[in-house]
């Protein structure tokens, strides 16, 4: 639980930094005016419409052909293409490459938030609602932290290049996320067994 807290803040917390942050670095480094900072900013945003869910349908089929294991292992993935994400964006110096640089971290990003909540339930299934309440505190705590890089001496690039390795290299604590036998199958029970269900279809009384 406490890792993916960890890791949580490794993604989430990083959406939540780019969010405060995008803008005013595409005005102060790029000099966008504040209306096309904005609208930029905001495709990052919006790639939550479909990247989060991404990284859980991901998750799923890593989960059906490797287990639990191959859902930690996905989500240590995520994270560490997110870090070089994050260093590629710190290097850009034209616009539109920044741009195409921030998308690619965040697609990553928000595969990651996803990936993260399709382990949560199986960490423990008698307190699922408080594994949920603390692993979504980690990305809270990763955005403040996050935040004091951006507030220190650092210039924003320097802030990105450094939270980039930060957030790359936390993602081999993704290896430390392990479950039991006893969880793995029933784990893949549980997911066969949805499947299944997905597939018949409704009838006429249904």
């Amino acid at each position: 639980m406490w890792v993916l807290a960890l890791l949580y803040g490794c993604c989430f917390g990083i959406e939540l930094t780019i969010d405060n942050y995008a803008p005013l670095y595409f005005t102060d480094y790029f000099h966008a005016s504040l209306t096309t900072a904005g609208l930029l900013a905001g495709t990052f945003g919006m790639m939550n419409l479909f990247a989060r869910a991404l990284g859980g349908i991901v998750s799923d089929r890593f989960g059906l052909r490797w287990g639990l294991r191959g859902r930690a292992m996905l989500l240590g993935a995520t994270i560490l293409c997110e870090g070089f994400g994050l260093v590629l964006f710190s290097r850009m110096t034209v616009l539109p490459a920044a741009v195409a640089a921030m998308m690619l971290a965040g697609l990553f990003v928000k595969m990651s938030n996803g990936a993260t909540y399709s382990l949560v339930p199986f960490v423990n299934k008698k307190a699922i609602g408080a594994v949920a309440g603390i692993v979504g505190a980690g990305g809270n705590l990763g955005a403040v932290l996050a935040g004091f890089l951006f507030k220190s001496s650092l210039t924003w690039p320097e802030a990105l290049l450094i939270l980039g390795g930060i957030v790359a290299v936390s993602s081999t604590l993704a290896f430390t996320v392990r479950f039991s036998e006893a969880d793995e199958t029933v784990a893949q029970r549980e997911l066969r067994a949805r499947l299944a269900a997905s597939m018949v279809p409704a009838t006429a009384g249904d």
